[in-house]
Order: structure tokens, then C-alpha cells, then sequence
């Protein structure tokens, strides 16, 4: 026999509902030059955290070979849940948002996830193929935007 009849009881507050994208572009100049293993922007703010984008242009231990990674770091002391997704912005192509991440089957944007305090990381994993990417170079700069959302505060719920 079906139940017809639902109580709900909420323990905790509940996240508030999500907020609107916020848009930081990050430009990655003399892109198709970069030999280190790493290069890493300076800090920027997005709700009340500090983030820098990791770039790995040629490829990391993680990332399928001839694939660039991307990672979005959190740099302040406290954890944020938030969502996110990174595009490739060219005037010549328009833009790029892979709907697949090297060999891992990764849809972008990740959905909600949890980015740790202090240098807490999601990574990318394998981006796109190097030789895509240079395709998206405008004058020699890779345009990255970098869109973040998360949720607003709830309000709490009330025991009786």
C-alpha cells in the first residue's frame, strides 16, 4: 500500500536558493610561450573569497598528455560551496566549453561542489587540447571566464 499522506521534517538550514553568476575574465598573455609546469593569476575576489586559476599549459601528471588543465583555487581560510565553469572566449571563434574533460566523462559546469579553505582545489583534470586552445588565442592572449555561483544565505529553520 502507497502512503498518501508526506510530513516533512528539515534538520539544519537549508541552502538558500542558488545566486547569479558572477563573471571574472582572466587573461593568460604570451599563452602559447609558457613552459613552466605551472602559471598561476593573481588573486581575485568572488563573494568574499579570494580564488587564483591554476594553468597547467602543457599538461600535468593527471591530465591526459597534449591536454591543458585548469584549476580554480580557493585561497582564503574558509570553505565555500559553489558552482562553476570555465569558458574560452575568442573573437575570431566566439567561445568554448568542452562537454567533456580528457578521458574522465566530466560535464561542465561541475555542478555544486565544495572548494576547500586555503588552497582547497577542484581541478579540471584535461581541459582541452593544447592545439584547440592556441586556436582561441587572441594577439597571443588566452581569454579565459571564469562564471561563479553559489548559494545566498537561508533562513534558518525553526524548531517546536
Amino acid at each position: 500500500m502507497k502512503p498518501t499522506n508526506f510530513d516533512e521534517v528539515h534538520v539544519g538550514m537549508p541552502p538558500g536558493p542558488l545566486s547569479n553568476w558572477v563573471v571574472k575574465k582572466v587573461h593568460v598573455h604570451g599563452f602559447a610561450g609558457l613552459t613552466a609546469q605551472y602559471v598561476e593569476s593573481p588573486e581575485f575576489s568572488f563573494f568574499g573569497h579570494q580564488w587564483t586559476v591554476l594553468i597547467s599549459p602543457n599538461g600535468n601528471d593527471k591530465s591526459t598528455e597534449g591536454y591543458v588543465s585548469f584549476y580554480l583555487v580557493n585561497k582564503s581560510p574558509e570553505s565555500i560551496q559553489a558552482e562553476f565553469q570555465i569558458i574560452l572566449r575568442s573573437t575570431a571563434r566566439g567561445s568554448f566549453q568542452p562537454t567533456t574533460v580528457g578521458e574522465v566523462d566530466t560535464k561542465w559546469p561541475f555542478g555544486m561542489c565544495t572548494f576547500g579553505a586555503q588552497g582547497g582545489m577542484l581541478c579540471s583534470g584535461a581541459f582541452a587540447k593544447r592545439g584547440t586552445i592556441l586556436t582561441f588565442l587572441n594577439n597571443g592572449t588566452l581569454t579565459l571566464e571564469i562564471h561563479l555561483r553559489t548559494y545566498k544565505k537561508a533562513e534558518p529553520t525553526i524548531f517546536v
